[in-house]
């Protein structure tokens, strides 16, 4: 091993550039592992040109890329699963404010009609009211009409009970004149006469 160094059958760096770059991402992380213990391998037994360094380290810096672009794709991923998320949530945002426009405006029919009803009710309550008061004040008129009457009755009762009594104070009167009408008359100074 002192002397020359057996050919490997190791491709040139630029070949495996080319080969990491072609696959990119695709490339398994075993066999980066793979490739890397092979190199280190060699790189012991003394039989690697200088340029292995520069290998090693290209390999690292693959592994390196390819671990920030996974981590790029699950940011990526994680982004774009919030925008969706995002994109959900305004959407539901906008349902539920039509949700709650279609509610308010239900509402305010709702407090319409009952503003409406409280109307009505109030105006059929002062009405009855009004109703009440007008039989009331016709029972009363009756019943003063009522009392008058009655008092004129025993009035004109009385009225004619005393025209009753004056009627025949002149009748008894107008019976005594007649009698005394129907007597001779009485000369003053003369006898009386005597029938026997």
């Amino acid at each position: 091993m002192a002397g020359e160094s057996e050919p490997l059958d190791v491709e040139p760096p630029e070949v495996v550039e080319e080969a990491e770059a072609g696959k990119g991402q695709t490339k398994s992380s075993k066999k980066s592992e793979d490739l890397l213990a092979m190199v280190k391998k060699l790189q012991k037994e003394g039989s690697l040109e200088p340029q292995i360094e520069d290998l090693i380290n290209r390999i690292n810096e693959l592994q390196q890329a390819k671990k920030s672009g996974e981590e790029l794709g699950e940011a990526q991923g994680l982004w774009e699963t919030l925008h969706r998320d995002l994109d959900a949530l305004n959407g539901e945002k906008v349902h539920l404010e039509e949700v709650l426009s279609k509610k308010q405006e239900a509402l305010r029919i709702l407090q319409l009609h009952c503003q409406m009803k409280d109307s009505e009710a109030q105006r059929l309550h002062v009405k009855e009211q009004l109703d009440l008061m007008g039989h009331h004040k016709d029972f009363w008129e009756f019943q003063m009409l009522k009392q008058r009457l009655t008092w004129e009755i025993r009035s004109l009762q009385r009225s004619k009970e005393q025209l009753l009594t004056e009627e025949n104070l002149a009748r008894a009167k107008l019976q005594q004149v007649e009698q005394r009408l129907r007597l001779p008359p009485v000369v003053e100074g003369a006898p009386a006469v005597n029938d026997a």
